[in-house]
């Protein structure tokens, strides 16, 4: 009997243990961290109002991938992964959209539209019906 208490107690202590230490709501602190170091901030890179007008105007129309290459025609002009676009490095070439990137930022294009065009929906016209 005492033995079964001592192996009960011996578990609760345990499991105090361990809960006490994960309740904590302190985040971790460095202990070699400096006494009055601050994270320093890091804001982003600013574009000019014609850069972004620019990128926003690009427009994806084309993609072509094939087992030898893989080719995306951005705003009419050709491009395979490495070339550059007004100084953005074509990176990834997918079936409906392209990576491209710069030192500073990522764009993603994609295209507009499947390219297929639909089906009518005239009900008039029927499977086996005369005009």
């Amino acid at each position: 009997m005492a033995r079964i208490l001592g192996i009960v107690l011996m578990f609760l202590l345990f499991n105090l243990a361990g809960n006490c230490c994960a309740a904590t709501s302190e985040p971790f602190v460095d202990p070699m961290r400096p006494v009055r170091y601050q994270e320093p901030v890091v804001t982003p890179p600013t574009m000019t109002k014609s850069t972004l007008e620019k990128i926003r105007n690009w427009q994806l129309t084309a993609v072509l991938i094939s087992a030898g290459r893989s080719v995306a025609v951005i705003n009419g002009k050709s491009l395979q992964v490495g070339e550059l676009l007004d100084g953005y490095k074509l990176i990834q070439i997918d079936s409906n959209r392209v990576v491209l990137k710069n030192k500073q930022r990522r764009l993603v294009l994609r295209r507009a539209g499947t390219g297929l065009k639909k089906m009518s929906q005239n009900k008039d016209i029927r499977k086996g019906s005369k005009p």
